[in-house]
């Protein structure tokens, strides 16, 4: 065999033995118990704690009855409330506990309704520069109806 392609076959040889020893310790021994993941993730999954109560809490014990049923049929029905007003299970266990006020800037709006070419051309975008004078979105929208008040 040729000197240079000994030096090349020698030369692979080390990293396919290199990858595979980092490999080997890279890799936790979990992985692909369950499948492409970490078989200990779910186990790790289980035992944090619960933030999310979702939306059908908001409707309960008469609390938020009515906003609800107006939020449950307008469009942004899909949008869960802890997407704005983030994590209620503290409130929901216990109402004294008062969750942070919805994120209502321009911003936060806009990671839906900002224009963008990937977005089908039916769903409701703003031009940021032209749109709204810079007020914040609830100044001019109810975000549980979201039509022009």
């Amino acid at each position: 065999m040729q000197p240079h392609l000994k030096k090349a076959f020698t030369l692979l040889a080390i990293i396919i033995i290199a990858f595979i020893f980092v490999r080997s310790i890279a890799v936790p021994d979990s992985f692909g118990e369950y499948g492409w993941y970490r078989g200990d993730s779910v186990n790790e999954l289980r035992n944090q704690p619960v933030e999310h109560a979702g939306s059908q809490a908001c409707s309960d014990v008469d609390c938020h009855k009515t906003l609800y049923s107006i939020w449950s049929e307008s469009r942004h029905k899909t949008v869960n409330c802890e997407t704005c007003h983030g994590p209620a299970e503290k409130h929901v266990s216990n109402v004294r506990i008062m969750p942070e006020p919805a994120n209502d800037s321009r911003d936060f709006c806009g990671l839906c309704h900002y224009k963008r070419v990937a977005r089908p051309g039916e769903f409701p975008q703003i031009d940021p520069v032209t749109h709204g004078e810079n007020l914040r979105c609830a100044y001019c929208h109810n975000p549980h109806k979201p039509w022009f008040v």
